[in-house]
């Protein structure tokens, strides 16, 4: 137990100094200002939250406190300028650290830490097969886009509306974008985005989870039991 305690007492200061890489002086991480966006899986970190650019954001967390305000990135690998932090494609939900200081007219520094927490919403398509296939008992899906290639066996799943037996897949954890579906074996494709806004063109995370259906022949392709991935592309 002692030679615990003594272990821990030696690795205190480099806890210490690992946040302090986040930290500015003057200030502490209680008085950080929180920004929050929300992207789709496959985005870029925006530079601008509401509209209003980082380094303005910053520019707020001083009040009415005239002066010139710099600000960067504080990012793992030390401090960066904002624009790296706009190359950033975050996977999972993820907190950006950038520090800020106020170089005032009147002499002197303020500091300010702003917080930027991303969420990251990926999106899911759902495949339901009908027709004379669902005497097959399944049928593999193919799905391709953003550097993916997808399969995915459809199985028997019972229509709770209209009694009807259809055969149903789902792929997950996709990024934005346009997909193919294919019903491998047979003529049938769909296409399908995902987060990609009709009206404006703009990618929207409300647009998450799409459906598709398919109508197809009573030929049989092979099963693979499950699914699998193939590629890696943002």
């Amino acid at each position: 137990m002692y030679a615990r305690i003594k272990r821990l007492l030696r690795l205190l200061p480099l806890a210490v100094c690992a946040v302090l890489l986040y930290i500015s002086p003057g200030s502490s991480a209680a008085d950080a200002v929180w920004l929050r966006e929300t992207l789709f899986l496959g985005e870029a970190v925006p530079l601008r939250v509401n509209g209003i650019h980082l380094k303005d954001q910053a520019a707020k967390a001083f009040g009415d406190e005239p002066g010139e305000v710099e600000c960067w990135w504080m990012s793992m690998e030390g401090q960066k300028d904002l624009e790296d932090l706009g190359r950033e494609r975050p996977r999972k939900g993820t907190d950006y650290h950038i520090s800020a200081v106020l170089h005032k007219e009147s002499g002197g520094d303020a500091w300010r830490d702003l917080i930027y927490h991303i969420d990251v919403e990926s999106g899911s398509i759902r495949v339901l097969a009908e027709g004379p296939c669902v005497q097959t008992g399944s049928v593999l899906l193919e799905l391709e886009g953003r550097g993916l290639c997808l399969y995915a066996e459809a199985r028997p799943d019972p229509d709770p509306q209209g009694g009807m037996t259809g055969l149903t897949a789902e792929f997950t954890g996709l990024p934005f974008g346009t997909y193919t579906i294919t019903a491998v074996g047979q003529d049938e494709q769909e296409l399908c985005s995902l987060g990609i806004s009709e009206e404006s063109d703009m990618v929207d995370p409300k647009l998450s989870s799409q459906t598709v259906r398919f109508t197809l022949g009573g030929s049989t392709n092979v099963a693979l039991g499950g699914s699998f991935r193939l590629g890696a592309g943002q």
